[in-house]
């Protein structure tokens, strides 16, 4: 199966934020099938985005412009730290949406363990 064709760098997309990878960039498919990891993303966003790197199967882009938010996008309450500190990805979320983030994280990597797709959480709620 070829891999789908990706948008050159420099080139301008629009795309919907699908879900966020661990770290904290958002993961969006395009209708050509490509995947976009973007920067300062929400599930359930429509972003406006510029292509910075292109890898083997997929493109990063910095997010240049929210067209719809989501509405469990906030305005990160350290908003000047926001683009250079490391422990703010997650921080332009609603606090419940950073949990369930966070909590897929874990399932994530329990299922990519060894013997981890067996394995369960022992609850299916968030606090």
């Amino acid at each position: 199966m070829a891999a789908p064709p990706l948008p050159e760098v420099g080139e301008k997309i629009e795309v919907d934020c699908l879900r966020i990878a661990y770290g904290g960039q958002g993961i969006a498919r395009m209708d050509t099938g490509a995947t976009v990891m973007l920067t300062r993303a929400v599930p359930g966003e429509r972003l406006r985005a510029l292509v910075t790197r292109r890898r083997r199967r997929h493109v990063e882009a910095q997010t240049t412009e929210v067209l719809a938010a989501s509405p469990d996008s906030v305005t990160p309450p350290w908003s000047a730290l926001f683009a250079t500190c490391g422990g703010c990805q997650l921080q332009h979320m609603a606090y419940d949406a950073q949990l369930v983030t966070k909590r897929q994280w874990v399932v994530d990597a329990i299922a990519r363990s060894p013997g981890g797709a067996a394995a369960t959480l022992p609850c299916s709620h968030v606090y």
